[in-house]
């Protein structure tokens, strides 16, 4: 079908979007945005400052990790014109438009056909380049049509209609993840902005797709499936952002979004430690803000979330003070996958008890990130083998269920190929006492407990640990072992290491107990006390 004028066919509800959407006075984005096109230095997140001009770079030659090639490769400047526009003179507004439009053509001559160039057509870093693209057209020819040359319009024409005809293809679209629920949003709201027929074909395709995700994202229950609490956070923000769909008079998505933003919403505050941060399971980082709601003295509050693999207990006692605790055992996706079937996260008194060591990197090759992905970086039980991340070889799907009369955490694992067991027994926790029962069919099992980045070991013995964290003592008894061994640094073997990462890119030494059993079974007694 015949590509059509888009400067001419920008629908009117685009532009009340665009409206909503981009308030143009974000100083922020104007120091960001003068810093790159002034002082040619590249502003990413959690990265340093990097020398950078875009009229002339090559969009090859610097080492950097693929996160800031991941951030660099979305054109992110433009939001940064648009979202700082009422904070720019008339001379910058035309002068960085100008830049914009340079780096836009700097990009198509060195990166969109050019494999050397890092990430250039990643997935997800493709559709939020489409994104920047298409919102700051609209937002420019809102503010002032003039400003656009009949070549500047082919250019961002060709790259819209390119980078929609991409995502379309089913090969390069990544269903049933986060990328893939971006893409789909992304180029249905692109495909709405312009009333001509050629776009069709994405709002149909991409309505469907957005529908399907939406659905298989989430249980019922409202829990996000990719694995940790950070993404729980992004996800309900996309949950969100479906809203906007009907200012651009798509009610159907709107409406489905409303249908989970509530439970959405609410599983994000059960998982909300009593400090108000996020834990940091899986790929969530430290420091991530969640939902507080307080607790009050001696109350504690049980959270069913086991249909959905997630078990959490919160409350406030005079003894061990503010408490959370969490037990995980899920495999619904593939997706930013940890090896924590049978998870316990263990939160007290401001420190973080019995911990998962965090992201580090998504550079999968990485010994870091491999450790922090492996058992070996999360408080579960283990056998020999490599444990399966792939949910469609599993033998049988985990299972995770609570006995309310007896306050215990009934768990089951298959990620190893043999059944592994886990009992959590919380029923003296307001009064310091946790019980863990490990299982497996295999005679060998492994208990692993990592602990916080405040946690300093006292006594170990065969039987027994000591720990002392800020303000509180953790005594360890595990009569069943054959052996009890700590690690407390990263080197070359990663059996034997152990590290903490509680930033993107950042790491530091950690302790971590293992303990093994030749009897098949295992059992923890913790015993917290203030101090």
């Amino acid at each position: 079908m015949k590509r059509c004028d888009i400067q001419s066919n920008i629908s009117s509800n685009a532009f009340f979007y665009i409206k909503k959407k981009i308030a143009a006075n974000s100083k922020e984005d104007a120091r960001k945005l003068k810093k790159l096109f002034d002082e040619k230095k590249f502003e990413a997140r959690s990265f340093s400052d990097s020398a950078l001009d875009v009229q002339s770079f090559d969009w090859q030659c610097l080492e950097r990790d693929r996160n800031w090639w991941w951030q660099l490769q979305a054109l992110p400047f433009l939001n940064w014109y648009s979202n700082s526009y009422f904070f720019q003179t008339e001379s910058e507004r035309k002068k960085y438009f100008k830049i914009c439009m340079d780096a836009i053509y700097q990009w198509v001559e060195k990166a969109k056909n050019n494999k050397a160039s890092p990430l250039s057509w990643h997935d997800h870093a493709a559709a939020f380049r489409v994104r920047n693209i298409a919102n700051w057209f609209v937002f420019c020819c809102s503010v002032d049509s003039s400003l656009w040359e009949p070549k500047d319009l082919d250019c961002i024409s060709s790259l819209i209609y390119e980078h929609l005809d991409w995502i379309q293809d089913d090969k390069h679209y990544t269903r049933y993840t986060n990328h893939g629920f971006d893409q789909a949003m992304i180029v249905l709201t692109i495909s709405l902005f312009f009333d001509c027929d050629s776009f069709e074909k994405y709002r149909v395709k991409n309505r469907e797709r957005l529908i399907s995700e939406v659905k298989v994202a989430f249980t019922e229950e409202g829990v996000h499936k990719e694995n940790s609490p950070g993404y729980q956070k992004m996800m309900l923000g996309r949950l969100k952002l479906l809203k906007d769909f009907s200012l651009l008079n798509e009610q159907s998505v709107s409406d489905l979004a409303n249908r989970y933003i509530e439970r959405a919403q609410k599983f994000l505050e059960v998982l909300t430690l009593p400090s108000g941060f996020l834990p940091t399971i899986g790929d969530t980082q430290d420091e991530d803000i969640g939902l507080y709601s307080a607790i009050q003295e001696d109350e504690c509050l049980v959270y069913d979330y086991t249909s959905s693999g997630y078990f959490v207990c919160k409350g406030n006692s005079k003894k061990i003070g503010e408490y959370f605790l969490l037990v995980k055992c899920v495999h619904d996706s593939n997706y930013h996958r940890h090896d924590d079937d049978l998870m316990v996260y263990l939160w007290c008194n401001g420190n973080v008890v019995l911990s998962d060591n965090g992201l580090f990197s998504h550079n999968e090759k990485d010994q870091a990130r491999i450790f922090l992905r492996s058992p070996l970086a999360h408080c579960v039980p283990f056998v020999k083998g490599k444990p399966e991340r792939d949910m469609s070889k599993l033998s049988k799907s985990p299972l995770l269920s609570l006995d309310k009369t007896n306050k215990k955490i009934y768990g089951e694992s298959w990620s190893h190929g043999e059944k592994i067991t886990r009992i959590v027994d919380f029923s003296c926790l307001d009064n310091g006492s946790l019980v863990i029962y490990d299982e497996s069919e295999a005679e060998q099992i492994y208990s692993n407990f990592c602990f916080g980045e405040s946690a300093s070991l006292k006594v170990l013995k065969r039987d027994f640990a000591r720990l002392d964290f800020n303000n509180l003592r953790c005594d360890m008894f595990f009569p069943l072992m054959n052996s009890a061994s700590i690690f407390q640094s990263f080197n070359d073997n990663i059996a034997s290491s152990c590290i903490i990462s509680k930033k993107y890119s950042e790491k530091v030494d950690g302790i971590r107990l293992l303990l093994s059993s030749s009897k098949g079974k295992n059992k923890v007694d913790i015993n917290l006390r203030r101090e």
